[in-house]
């Protein structure tokens, strides 16, 4: 049995928000990277966090 969905909106406690952030972003890194060893794909993917630091990778087949 799987995971219930969540509604999608605003997380309004902003520990909460960041925490989330954080799990997140890592998960959307994670399928960057498969993406681009799958599909030997040049990937380039830019984050900011709702305190403004920017987080960034980027695959080249160089």
């Amino acid at each position: 049995m799987g995971r219930g969905k969540i509604p999608i909106q605003k997380i309004e406690n902003l520990t909460n928000r960041q925490v989330t952030f954080c799990k997140r972003r890592n998960g959307l890194a994670k399928k960057t990277r498969e993406l681009s060893v799958l599909c030997d794909a040049e990937v380039g993917l830019i984050m900011f966090s709702c305190t403004g630091k920017l987080y960034e990778y980027s695959n080249t087949s160089d």
